[in-house]
């Protein structure tokens, strides 16, 4: 068993291959395509983190505990505040309003019950995040099941044994979720775990020399799971249900098992691409934060274009019928582009600005 985990770039590489799936299904850009690519992009993610886990973080849980934090929790405090506080604009905007729904319900303005009863939620439960951050259900469920996952390893739980039980938790957890414990650990959080511990394994367990071994058998076998799973047992992880769960975790670790397989042959074959999807594999979160928004900049162009009414700015999180006559290019190219290129020139700016005080202050 190999005691070593060393980072190398494929992981962000297919990070961003992640972070593109995820952007490209939020177009629904095809029936099929969003199904093939919602049967693994999202758990991808909770396999890398587990491939990436330290065996070192087991000696130290405050070093283990701060990084959580520092990357999971304080981003979502972050930008779950700014926006909550954004949200009344964003409704005379006309980008949230009481015609279209999003969850069963519509949007209205808020008043200061509202305010503090999400800004608790925000706080102290990783949720009541607004709709155009709707993706950060992410960073909740990662951030609880990173925990759970540790705590398996610290307590020496053989990591097969603890997919399985994760596994059983999701399942009953559907249909007995306890109503307190459900907001922080629910079906998705046990699913996450049961991830990160395939990632894990992989790593640590020789799994990744095996399946280089019997390459071409691995690779058919992945994508014939992950193809049978979107047409027999699709399931999306946010939405599981519980008689899929197994066989939607079997086509979701196929898929991750290909995406890092891609990920390693890239890195060591070409450069240029390699790089590029790197870099957006480092900017995920931003990504994650806003290709909600940079969306609405497509769908003013969609409203402008035909004559709709303003009111169709709130359609979320793509103008429908229009995403599939084309216009999910745009939606996709901007969802990426824009978060990636805006962080670029933001730091250059913070960088730049930083230099000049520094060089005031001598």
């Amino acid at each position: 068993m190999n005691n070593t985990i060393q980072y190398d770039s494929s992981v962000s590489f297919a990070k961003g291959i992640g972070i593109i799936l995820m952007v490209l299904g939020h177009t629904y850009f095809s029936d099929y395509g969003f199904r093939l690519v919602y049967m693994f992009h999202m758990p991808l993610f909770f396999f890398v983190s587990g491939y990436c886990f330290k065996k070192a973080h087991l000696e130290n849980f405050r070093i283990y505990a701060g990084k959580r934090i520092r990357r999971l929790y304080f981003p979502f405090i972050k930008y779950g505040l700014l926006f909550l506080i954004l949200h009344n604009l964003f409704f005379y905007l006309n980008i949230y309003n009481d015609t279209f729904v999003f969850e069963g319900k519509v949007s209205h303005l808020y008043g200061l019950p509202d305010y503090l009863k999400n800004t608790f939620f925000i706080f102290f439960c990783l949720s009541g995040n607004e709709q155009l951050i709707g993706g950060y259900w992410f960073l909740h469920t990662l951030f609880f099941a990173s925990f759970i996952f540790y705590g398996f390893l610290k307590l020496k739980i053989h990591p097969m044994v603890a997919v399985f039980i994760s596994l059983l938790l999701s399942v009953m957890l559907y249909f007995h979720g306890i109503p307190v414990v459900n907001i922080y650990c629910g079906a998705k959080e046990s699913f996450g775990v049961a991830c990160m511990m395939a990632g894990y394994m992989y790593k640590s367990y020789s799994i990744e020399k095996f399946v280089d071994k019997y390459l071409v058998y691995v690779i058919l076998v992945c994508v014939s799971l992950v193809i049978l799973g979107s047409v027999y047992w699709y399931g999306e992880m946010l939405y599981l249900e519980w008689n899929r769960t197994i066989p939607y975790y079997v086509s979701a670790i196929a898929g991750s098992i290909l995406v890092m397989k891609l990920s390693k042959y890239v890195v060591e074959k070409t450069h240029y691409l390699s790089d590029f999807i790197t870099n957006i594999g480092n900017r995920s979160l931003e990504i994650l934060t806003w290709h909600f928004p940079c969306f609405k900049i497509v769908s003013l162009v969609i409203i402008a274009y035909y004559g709709l009414p303003i009111e169709h700015l709130a359609d979320f999180p793509v103008v429908r019928p229009y995403n599939i006559q084309g216009w999910w290019i745009l939606y996709f190219v901007i969802g990426v582009a824009v978060p990636v290129i805006g962080t670029v020139y933001t730091e250059k700016i913070i960088k730049f600005i930083s230099s000049k005080y520094h060089s005031r202050c001598r």
